[in-house]
C-alpha cells in the first residue's frame, strides 16, 4: 500500500517556499491492511449510557477540519481498519478514564484508526489511548479523530504512542467546540521512525476552552513534524498549546504552531510555547509560529526556547555526586513529566517513563 501525501500539515498563511515549511510531503510504502479483530478496550465494562462502538461508524460527525488537512483524512478514512464511534448523551459524566490500547504485531502490520467522539451538552469524559508495537517489525499506524464538545461539555483525550523506530506513525486530530466547553488533548510522542501530527481546534463557542500538551523525544535519524492551529470564533475562548521536547543525534523537527483570532472573537485568549533540549550538532530544529488577528480585542502569546541544558542546574546535579550524563539524563526524564503526570493512569505513566530511560540508554554523552 502506497502513502503519498503532498500537502498535509500546511501553514494556514504560506510563507516563502525556500524555508520549506509550508506543508508535508509525504510518501512511504506501507504493510497492506486487514481488519484489526482485537478489542481494544482495557476497561472491563462501561456504564449503558456511555455508547461505544468498535469498528462501528456513525458518520454523523459533521464538517470538522483537521491539522494534517483533507489528504490525510482521505487516506485514513479510505483504508481504515480499526478505531471506535463515542457518543455520550446530554449530562453523562464518565468518572474513571475510559483506556484503549493498540498493538502493531507482525498479524496487524498497519493500524488504520477512525474515530468519532461526540460529547453533548454537559456530557463529560476521559479517554487513554495507547499504542505500542508488540514484536519488531516494520509498520504503519494511521489516527484519524473527530471531536464534537457540546455545550458546557468536557473531554480529556489521551494519546500515548511508544512505538520502535520501524514504525511510521501519523496522527491527525480535529475538534470543534460549542459555548462554555472544554477539550484538553495530552499527546505523548515518544516513538516511531517516521512522525507527523496535527491539530485543529475550532473554538466557535463563547468562553470555550482548548489546551494541548504534547511531549516529543528525537534521538537517531527520527523525523518529526507537527502541525497544531488553535481558530478563535467564540468571544472569551480560551487556548493554550504547550510543546516540550528534546532533539539529539541527527534527528530532526519541524513544528508549525497558530493561533487565529477570528473577527468577532472579543476578550479571546491564546498562548503557545515550545521548550526544546538540543544535544547535538546534528540535529535540525525549524519552529514556524504564528499569530493571526481578524479582531483588535484579543490577547496572543508566544514564547519559545531553544538551547541546551542550563548549566547552573546541571552544576547543582553534579555537585550532588551524579556524574555528567547521569545528570543530564535525569534531568532530560524531569523534562518530561509534568506531562506525563497529566495522564490519569499510572501504568500507563510508568511505561512511558521506563520508554524515555530505555531510549537514552543507548546515548553515550548528551
Amino acid at each position: 500500500m502506497n502513502l503519498e501525501l503532498k500537502q498535509a500539515n500546511q501553514l494556514p498563511v504560506r510563507t516563502w517556499s525556500w524555508l520549506k515549511v509550508n506543508e508535508l510531503k509525504l510518501q512511504q510504502d506501507i504493510p497492506d491492511s486487514s481488519p484489526y479483530d482485537n478489542n481494544p478496550l482495557k476497561n472491563k465494562a462501561l456504564p449503558k449510557e456511555i455508547q461505544l462502538q468498535y469498528r462501528r461508524w456513525q458518520d454523523n460527525i459533521g464538517k470538522i477540519s483537521t491539522g494534517m488537512g483533507k489528504e490525510a483524512e482521505e487516506f485514513i478514512k479510505n483504508h481504515k481498519n480499526a478505531g471506535i464511534s463515542l457518543h455520550l448523551t446530554q449530562g453523562t459524566k464518565q468518572i474513571e478514564p475510559v483506556l484503549l490500547q493498540y498493538c502493531i504485531d507482525e498479524a496487524n502490520p498497519s493500524i488504520l484508526e477512525y474515530n468519532e467522539i461526540i460529547l453533548e451538552e454537559d456530557a463529560e469524559i476521559t479517554l487513554v489511548i495507547d499504542y505500542k508495537n508488540k514484536t519488531a517489525c516494520s509498520g504503519f499506524h494511521g489516527s484519524l479523530t473527530y471531536i464534537k464538545a457540546g455545550k458546557n461539555a468536557v473531554i480529556h483525550l489521551v494519546q500515548a504512542q511508544v512505538f520502535d523506530d520501524s514504525i511510521t506513525h501519523m496522527n491527525n486530530i480535529g475538534a470543534v467546540l460549542e459555548d462554555g466547553s472544554t477539550v484538553q488533548i495530552t499527546l505523548g510522542e515518544l516513538g516511531a521512525g517516521t512522525l507527523a501530527g496535527g491539530v485543529m481546534a475550532d473554538l466557535d463557542g463563547n468562553n470555550s476552552n482548548f489546551s494541548l500538551n504534547t511531549i516529543y523525544l528525537g534521538d537517531k535519524s527520527r523525523s518529526i513534524d507537527f502541525n497544531y492551529v488553535m481558530n478563535h470564533y467564540g468571544k472569551h475562548s480560551v487556548s493554550e498549546m504547550n510543546i516540550n521536547g528534546a532533539l539529539m543525534d541527527t534527528s530532526k523537527k519541524l513544528f508549525r504552531g497558530t493561533i487565529d483570532f477570528k473577527k468577532g472573537a472579543k476578550g479571546a485568549k491564546g498562548q503557545q510555547s515550545e521548550n526544546n533540549l538540543l544535544f547535538s550538532p546534528g540535529i535540525k530544529n525549524v519552529s514556524a509560529p504564528l499569530i493571526l488577528c481578524g479582531e483588535d480585542d484579543v490577547e496572543g502569546k508566544h514564547a519559545a526556547n531553544s538551547g541546551r541544558i542550563d548549566e547552573d542546574v546541571l552544576f547543582y546535579m553534579m555537585s550532588r555526586g551524579l556524574d555528567e550524563l547521569t545528570a543530564k539524563r535525569v534531568i532530560l526524564e524531569a523534562w518530561f513529566e509534568p506531562v506525563i503526570q497529566k495522564i490519569p493512569d499510572e501504568i500507563l505513566q510508568g511505561q512511558l517513563l521506563e520508554y524515555v530511560k530505555e531510549r537514552l540508554d543507548h546515548v553515550k554523552s548528551l
